[in-house]
């Protein structure tokens, strides 16, 4: 599974564990959140996550997530 990693404040958001205390469930992948989902640490949106797989980043900057 993918990692996602806020660019803010380094949550990582684990595919595997999701995030429960927002009733996302276990093995959701972050394309799958919700577009209104923020990070749970730092209450940035999806857009300030980046994906890193090993070595390949994939940064995704949408300012209008920032918000």
């Amino acid at each position: 599974m993918a990692r996602w990693v806020c660019s803010v404040c380094d949550y990582e958001y684990n595919e595997e564990a999701g995030d429960p205390a927002t009733g996302i469930p276990p093995g959701t992948p972050f394309e799958e959140l919700p577009d209104d989902w923020r990070c749970p640490r730092c209450t940035v949106g999806k857009g300030a996550f980046v994906r890193v797989n090993g070595e390949e980043e994939e940064v995704k900057t949408d300012e209008e997530d920032y918000l």
